[in-house]
């Protein structure tokens, strides 16, 4: 299809783009990677997009991602002429899907974990709130466990705060004498003991 054609139709479908997410994904990226949009008298393919379709760039961003993802990972789906058997049983939503395209990418994920969010996205057509619980309970589950180098610098950064704490409250003590000289010397011998822990 030719440029004007084609911005015409862009236009068309950005109104109708939660019904046909998929064929406004596919034009937009035809038009950002061909920087069509310059042809139109627009200088950022953001400005064409707010001002010609009324999608806001975060929204054109992930119609791009979420397309392009697609097109590599399941082509069946945006192909125009997929036979009725291979066809989903719901067009999956594009912001579940730019869920699946970042749970790809996520090493923290697991193959089978993600085998399953997979089907449950581009075949069942889960919507992406429940794709987002799914994708937060799996990285909860398997989020990675603290190196012992980490694991001593929070050690570390809690200590500090608490010795200076404790120095901080012993001085407004001891300046207003609020409290029995015993319980400062205790304070002082406990900073101490808690500055000898530090590594």
């Amino acid at each position: 299809m030719g440029s004007d054609e084609l911005r015409a139709k862009t236009v068309e479908v950005a109104k109708k783009h939660k019904a046909s997410w998929i064929e406004l994904g596919q034009h937009l990226f035809s038009i950002y990677k061909n920087k069509l949009y310059k042809e139109w008298g627009y200088q950022a393919f953001e400005t064409y997009c707010h001002k010609e379709l009324g999608v806001k760039e975060a929204t054109a961003s992930k119609l791009i991602k979420s397309y392009s993802f697609l097109e590599k990972e399941e082509p069946r789906i945006v192909k125009p002429d997929y036979t009725e058997e291979e066809t989903p049983r719901k067009i999956p939503d594009y912001e579940a899907v730019n869920l699946l395209r970042l749970a790809k990418n996520n090493k923290n994920i697991p193959t089978n974990e993600f085998a399953e969010l997979r089907n449950d996205v581009l075949n069942e057509g889960k919507e992406s709130k429940e794709v987002r619980a799914q994708v937060k309970k799996i990285l909860e589950v398997h989020k990675p466990k603290d190196t012992p180098e980490a694991k001593e610098q929070k050690r570390n950064g809690v200590l500090k705060r608490l010795i200076g704490f404790l120095n901080s409250a012993k001085s407004q003590l001891e300046e207003e004498d609020l409290v029995p000289d015993y319980l400062l010397k205790q304070m002082d011998t406990l900073a101490q003991k808690l500055a000898d822990q530090l590594e």
